[in-house]
This record gives structure tokens, C-alpha cells and sequence, in this order.
């Protein structure tokens, strides 16, 4: 798993029916000193993140098979937590109340 934030939102007319009902969403993710790290990923939404949100990503596409009860979802990534606070060797580092969404 990955920690990430909701960068943008993906908006299709005409998407695969394994999407029905599920947001797409771009998530950036981050170190743990909260930093950009590689490239935005294309996620299903199953929690229903928000912009600039921290979230939690599974990139395993086997595991977002099995949360969407198929055996091949055209998907690699998913949201699957929306975080609140991070601690790191006793000392929190990330505090969704006070986290600036930008």
C-alpha cells in the first residue's frame, strides 16, 4: 500500500461497466515527509475521497480484482482508505485537521 493525495478528478463519458457507480480519481503519491514520489496513478474510488484528500492506494491489480468481484477489472489501483493522522516513530507527522488541502 501507498499513501497518495487526490490531485485531480477523471471525468469520462463513456467508461467500462466494471466502473459503474465508482469515481476515478488521480492520486499523487507521497514519501512519508508528505513529497511528491513518482508519477499521479489512476485509481477506482471505494470510499469516496475527495479532493486533496490523503488516501491510502492498493496497487496490486489481483487485489482490486477480488474488492470488485471479478476475476479481470480493467484496473491496477484503488482507493481503499481515507487517511486521518500518520504517527512515525512517536511523533505525528501528517494530521488530516490540520493538513492544508490545496
Amino acid at each position: 500500500m501507498v499513501i497518495g493525495k487526490v490531485v485531480k478528478k477523471v471525468v469520462a463519458t463513456i467508461k467500462n461497466e466494471a466502473f459503474a457507480g465508482r469515481s476515478l480519481l488521480l492520486v499523487q503519491p507521497l514519501t512519508m515527509k508528505m513529497q511528491a514520489k513518482g508519477s499521479e496513478v489512476l485509481c477506482i474510488d471505494f470510499v469516496g475521497a475527495d479532493m486533496g484528500e490523503v488516501v491510502m492506494i492498493m496497487k496490486e491489480g489481483s487485489s482490486v480484482n477480488d474488492m470488485m468481484g471479478l476475476d479481470e477489472a480493467p484496473a491496477d489501483a484503488a482507493i481503499i482508505g481515507i487517511v486521518d493522522q500518520i504517527t512515525l516513530d512517536d511523533k505525528r507527522i501528517f494530521e488530516k485537521s490540520t493538513f492544508e488541502i490545496a
